[in-house]
């Protein structure tokens, strides 16, 4: 049976590639619209139930954004020329999941997890032209998120270490019907309590 100490563990990271962001890039003519973006940024908080078993509560978010440039009237200098036209996005994630630590030393900790939870996407859109109105605003309906990865962690010090992940990080179910891989690559650090 574990010890009451080093039984929390508190995790903050990134992660890579977002296919939904890398699948955009690859269909859009770069010369026309551009897309930028960050995330998925990454905690997660794990609770020991035992010396093999923890349960943990993960988050993520996300951001995307398309720009492109479109003729608009300057009401200050009365003429048209471009403007910034574009579209924003941001996504939440929450999943529960479990975890097997199959391989325990003092400062090695491999794993293996699986998580479901819940998503949301938000996409709204913007101009910078003065009198052009372009205005969408969109929310998906909550959306089946899953995990499945393969884990470490390393920790140089008693409290404060290093992970990464493999796998599944955070994938969607679309509709009900489009499944999208997200975060292959995970990484960051851990402190443990």
């Amino acid at each position: 049976m574990q010890s009451k100490k080093n039984n929390y563990l508190f995790s903050v990271g990134y992660a890579t590639p977002s296919i939904v962001r890398s699948y955009l890039k690859l269909q859009t003519s770069r010369d026309k619209i551009s897309i930028s973006g960050f995330g998925p940024f990454l905690v997660k908080n794990e609770f020991m139930l035992s010396n093999r078993f923890g349960i943990c509560l993960n988050g993520s978010f996300s951001f995307y954004k398309l720009t492109w440039q479109d003729d608009g009237y300057d009401t200050i200098s009365k003429s048209y020329h471009l403007f910034e036209f574009g579209i924003k996005s941001y996504e939440l994630a929450g999943t529960i999941r479990g975890n097997y630590h199959f391989w325990k030393r003092e400062k090695i900790d491999s794993y293996a997890g699986v998580g479901i939870g819940y998503g949301l996407f938000h996409i709204w859109s913007y101009t910078y032209a003065h009198t052009t109105r372009f205005s969408i605003v969109y929310d998906l309906p909550p959306t089946l998120s899953l995990e499945c990865t393969y884990g470490i962690k390393y920790f140089p010090t008693k409290h404060l270490g290093i992970f990464a992940e493999i796998g599944l990080g955070k994938s969607w179910i679309l509709f009900d019907k489009y499944f999208i891989p997200e975060a292959l690559i995970q990484a960051g650090t851990t402190l443990k309590l």
